[in-house]
């Protein structure tokens, strides 16, 4: 008689059933004769002939001659060099479970599949990572030295590509000094500006506990490639001990380069991708005109910032005062005073030269052709004062100020009415002005703009303050080469004054302690600079067309751009 052979009709699925069996054996904890310890003391139960079949290393280590042999045996724990998390996703795998862990120990478990050789389970997880590979992860793989080579690779190069990003989390001082060195020397890193690299080595040094690579790593910084601000940011640095030494000796030499070289055609880039580049504002991908964008399809004679929000005062003949968040669409530009505005009181605007806004949510407006200032709050406007002004500036601490249409007289609202400040006249020959802009900051320092017709280098910045003195210095002076006229200033909290020049087209900057210019930017052809702004590391330049005649209904527009940004410096 012949022997049968008894077929399994479904193969598949008996196996399952059987490795389902074992599963739910494990998670009762029946019939299991085997304890695995991990290195936290958490005790596992398990089935022996399960995890012998799962790995040799297991059958050679809990069925072969070894201590932990005996110790089953015994019926005691066997301790695995292992976290409780790894351990109990490594038997969840085994015991057919789809484990879910947090990255870190998604690379321990890796580590462990290694150790016990099951490729399968290492290959598993290597697939896994290289599917969720973002900047965090790649940051913690590349933290792991027994990591597989094609997972390191391919996380370095994850950071190589969004290093802008990587450069500002916390993972990246848990990098070695010579990792990061080998990702701040690849010729293919992927920075906009060089401003990225100094602020991945700030954070590094910040999170890590090998401080003493601080000065190393900081060779591999181009200085020549930081803008002026940041240059002068990290002047006053204070950082002690050689590093400090070391950090200021490079900014300087940066610095004192700066002074030499007033072209972009001398500058050496060393990062290939760093094509462009400004004596003031150091070197990008970009160049600053090629990150202008409009924000406002209309030009503006003024721009402010209060609360959030940019407000604009329209080159119009009939003047509307304009508000907006950066961002919103066109649509959300809503007038607050003047024409279209609902307005109860004063709301008949003229051509307006100025608007500043006080820190109490006052707007104050110098309307020229009514030869007056008014105020709009809360949904009423109100007269001030009748008054030729050619210009005015709320402090940050809510001083009024106020020039007059000559330019010639410097008055403060106190009270109910103006008090001089200063006048031209008053001052020797050499510093007296005929202003038509002016800038106050927070320690009610006055910054004037100077464009007398005579003498051409009277086009100049002057800056005083009345608290100490009334006698004017000057602190920048304008280009002496063809016509020039000075439409507007900004003054940033450093010191830096930002000016527009109307006939050459042109913003310029001066850094504190030099009355020499910088180029910062020329405006598209046919368009003249009226109006800047700066806030939250944007520019926003208002334009107009020339035109012919008295035309101040114009075309141009409010266009924004992208400066460097800041050194994280703590």
């Amino acid at each position: 008689m012949g022997a049968l052979k008894i077929d399994h009709s479904d193969p598949a699925r008996h196996r399952a059933s059987i490795m389902q069996q074992m599963r739910h054996f494990w998670m009762d904890d029946h019939l299991c004769d085997v304890v695995l310890k991990s290195y936290d003391g958490a005790e596992h139960h398990a089935h022996m002939a399960v995890l012998s079949a799962a790995s040799v290393f297991f059958k050679n280590l809990l069925g072969g001659p070894f201590l932990e042999a005996q110790r089953v045996q015994q019926k005691q724990p066997v301790e695995i060099a292992a976290s409780k998390e790894a351990l109990c996703a490594l038997l969840d795998y085994i015991y057919d479970g789809q484990p879910e862990v947090p990255v870190e120990v998604g690379l321990e478990l890796l580590r462990l599949a290694d150790a016990f050789d099951m490729p399968k389970l290492a290959g598993e997880i290597a697939a896994c990572i290289h599917a969720h590979l973002d900047c965090s992860v790649a940051l913690q793989v590349l933290q792991d030295p027994y990591v597989l080579h094609s997972l390191s690779a391919a996380s370095e190069d994850k950071v190589i590509e969004e290093f802008e990003i990587c450069s500002q989390h916390p993972y990246l001082g848990k990098l070695s000094a010579s990792q990061l060195t080998r990702i701040l020397t690849r010729e293919d890193l992927s920075i906009s500006r060089e401003e990225t690299v100094m602020n991945a080595i700030l954070t590094w040094n910040k999170f890590s506990e090998d401080g003493h690579a601080f000065g190393t790593l900081l060779q591999h910084v181009h200085f020549q490639a930081l803008s002026i601000e940041n240059l002068l940011h990290l002047r006053v640095t204070t950082l002690s001990g050689p590093n400090g030494d070391d950090l200021h000796k490079r900014v300087e030499d940066a610095l004192s380069s700066r002074k030499r070289i007033r072209c972009p055609g001398g500058f050496e880039p060393k990062r290939p991708c760093l094509r462009h580049w400004s004596p003031f504002l150091g070197a990008s991908t970009t160049s600053i005109e090629g990150s202008g964008r409009v924000i406002l399809s209309l030009p503006c004679t003024s721009l402010c910032w209060h609360q959030g929000k940019l407000f604009a005062a329209s080159f119009s003949s009939k003047s509307s005062i304009l508000c907006w968040k950066p961002g919103d669409p066109a649509s959300c530009v809503r007038p607050v005073a003047g024409e279209g505005a609902t307005v109860t009181g004063i709301n008949d605007l003229g051509f307006c030269g100025r608007l500043s806004i006080s820190p109490s949510s006052e707007i104050f407006v110098a309307d020229w052709w009514n030869q007056r200032i008014v105020c709009f709050e809360h949904g009423s406007g109100h007269f001030v004062v009748d008054v030729d002004a050619s210009a005015l500036c709320c402090s940050p601490n809510g001083g009024l100020y106020v020039l007059s249409r000559a330019g010639r007289t410097l008055q403060k609202w106190v009270g109910s009415q103006l008090q001089t400040v200063l006048t031209s006249e008053s001052l020797r020959a050499d510093l007296q002005f005929s202003a038509g802009r002016m800038f106050v900051t927070k320690k009610e320092v006055i910054y004037l703009l100077d464009n007398r017709i005579e003498p051409a280098e009277n086009k100049r910045i002057l800056c005083f303050n009345p608290a100490e003195s009334l006698k004017p210095v000057v602190v920048g002076r304008a280009p002496t080469e063809g016509p020039i006229f000075l439409s507007d200033l900004f003054v940033t909290e450093s010191g830096i004054i930002y000016v527009v020049e109307w006939h050459q087209r042109k913003l310029l900057a001066f850094h504190p302690g030099s009355t020499t210019y910088a180029e910062v930017l020329r405006c598209p052809r046919g368009l003249h600079p009226v109006a800047l702004l700066l806030q939250d590391r944007s520019l926003y330049v208002s334009m107009v067309e020339e035109t012919s005649g008295e035309d101040s209904n114009r075309p141009g527009a409010v266009y924004q751009y992208l400066l460097p940004p800041d050194l994280q410096l703590e």
